[in-house]
């Protein structure tokens, strides 16, 4: 059990049993049980699909989305796990305020080096009164109650746009708190677009872990013989995704994964800027392990073109995998490479 789990299974005897209680993005252990024995009812909601499914699996009563939906009735109690970005828990805090009851609570839970010690600063726009109820395993727990009354939650409130240029034509990216790069072009995806401008991409093309999909949307806006997939784990990655292909007029399949576990159709061309964050933690392997079974979705003379970090030791790992590698671009702080299968 992780360690947040853990903080919040211990203080499980100050609530008072029964009621109706969400969990929003558990972690990926069993501790849904040990919460369930003391609920009336109890959903759980992800917007890791990685962890929805895992949780799925163990029999949890859970909800794979961009936004957890209030029932007929709200809440009684909320807990939820503190993301990594403080806007993403901003916008989560005020959905989560607009599904309690007028005499609800909510608990918050994180690790102090996601930020939970100043956690309380955003509670306190959202609730009348705010209390710490543990500290230990380097995480801690606060309580919220008395909520303030407000406008019901707008998701669209907290989406931003902005504009991509795709050889002359605008392309509108929208994207929200969590997503990779929200509201701007990060430098290894600006590379990377720089690489594929002279390189004519036709076949089945899949953006991996896509965050707001601008690699495959710039794709799709200026290749007519590729056909682009979209995957991500993020419920809110993929959202983005769909709607930044609506109000452009685009189309391409937009998919949930946890890596490429259970992709089951095969590719001309991967492109990816890999992540290098698990959760609150810096993985700088974490890319290389997701993109391991890659090779496998390639057709043959297929190929992988991926952004990374200049420092990363991605040639290494691509001579063990493909028949040949080279290097497409690069400045101070990136790379970007391609590998044939």
């Amino acid at each position: 059990m992780f360690a947040v789990s853990q903080i919040i299974a211990r203080n499980l005897d100050r609530h008072p049993t029964g009621g109706t209680a969400l969990w929003i993005n558990p972690g990926k252990d069993d501790c849904w049980r040990t919460l369930a024995e003391g609920c009336g009812s109890l959903k759980l909601f992800s917007q890791d699909y990685g962890t929805f499914t895992f949780l799925e699996q163990t029999g949890a009563d859970i909800v794979f989305a961009a936004f957890p939906q209030g029932e007929n009735d709200p809440y009684d109690w909320i807990i939820m796990n503190l993301p990594r970005q403080k806007a993403l828990l901003a916008m989560l805090l005020d959905c989560a305020a607009s599904l309690l009851s007028a005499n609800g609570v909510l608990w918050l839970a994180g690790e102090n080096r996601a930020g939970i010690k100043s956690a309380h600063r955003l509670l306190e726009k959202h609730f009348g009164q705010v209390a710490k109820l543990d500290n230990a395993r380097h995480c801690g727990l606060f309580e919220a109650s008395s909520r303030f009354l407000r406008a019901p939650f707008d998701a669209l409130a907290y989406r931003e746009q902005w504009q991509l240029d795709c050889a002359g034509r605008a392309i509108s990216i929208l994207s929200y708190p969590g997503v990779f790069a929200h509201g701007r072009l990060d430098e290894g995806t600006a590379l990377l677009l720089d690489a594929l401008a002279d390189i004519r991409l036709q076949g089945d093309v899949l953006d991996f872990a896509c965050g707001a999909g601008v690699i495959g949307i710039s794709v799709a806006a200026q290749h007519a013989g590729a056909q682009v997939t979209l995957l991500d784990a993020s419920a809110l990655a993929l959202r983005a995704c769909e709607e930044t292909l609506a109000v452009n007029g685009l189309t391409a399949t937009v998919l949930a994964g946890d890596g490429l576990a259970g992709v089951e159709d095969n590719f001309d061309l991967v492109l990816s800027n890999p992540p290098i964050h698990a959760g609150v933690a810096t993985d700088n392997r974490l890319g290389m392990r997701l993109l391991d079974t890659v090779r496998e979705r390639l057709r043959a003379g297929g190929r992988l073109i991926l952004v990374a970090n200049r420092h990363l030791p991605y040639e290494n790992w691509l001579s063990k995998r493909f028949s040949s590698h080279a290097q497409l671009a690069a400045n101070e702080n990136f790379k970007v490479l391609v590998a044939k299968k």
